[in-house]
């Protein structure tokens, strides 16, 4: 168990409609120091609780419950959760759905027969989530996204700054262009 506890807890949404599935996730969850698990039981219920929460670390959505309407309701939780992790759970996923899934940005598709490993790919998509940035490669970051020309940054950094912290902001978001750094930053809600 791989925890930070200097951390809040990752905040959790489960929704399951089946009670007695959400109820063992949930147990399964509060039992690990390092998760702040929530209940609910369709995807009209979670859509209202993401937004008087505000987006969760880590949304685990029932792919079969009341309101999904298949993959559309993965991607109106997606929408609502402003780009954190929303891991899809599901009994039986075919190929070409989970596909689809991925296409869209799923952070993960977890079974319900591996509720052992639930805690750790939990942790894990809200880990990603919650990339550590310095605060020189957080202010390029902004720069990058607002659009600013990559030679005015070199010029108004310094060439080597410049390039050292965009390498490593490189790194940190394992991306390996300008236009990918952008878009990984906005799929994990940095900015």
């Amino acid at each position: 168990m791989d925890q930070d506890l200097s951390r809040p807890p990752l905040s959790v949404l489960v929704a399951d409609d089946q009670p007695l599935v959400r109820e063992l996730i949930l147990g399964l969850l509060a039992r690990e120091p390092d998760l702040a698990p929530e209940g609910v039981a369709d995807l009209p219920e979670a859509l209202a609780r993401i937004a008087a929460h505000g987006p969760f670390d880590v949304v685990l959505l029932d792919l079969v419950m009341p309101g999904m309407n298949g993959l559309e309701g993965l991607e109106r939780a997606m929408a609502a959760n402003g780009g954190r992790p929303v891991l899809l759970m599901s009994g039986n996923l075919p190929e070409e759905m989970l596909a689809e899934a991925q296409r869209l940005g799923v952070a993960g598709v977890l079974p319900k027969t591996r509720f052992a490993a639930i805690a750790e790919t939990v942790r894990e998509a809200g880990r990603r989530d919650r990339l550590p940035l310095a605060e020189a490669e957080r202010q390029l970051l902004q720069m990058l996204v607002a659009g600013e020309a990559t030679e005015e940054l070199a010029a108004r950094l310094g060439k080597e700054a410049f390039e050292t912290v965009l390498a490593a902001l490189f790194a940190r978001l394992e991306v390996s262009s300008r236009a990918q750094a952008v878009l990984a930053a906005r799929r994990r809600g940095l900015v």
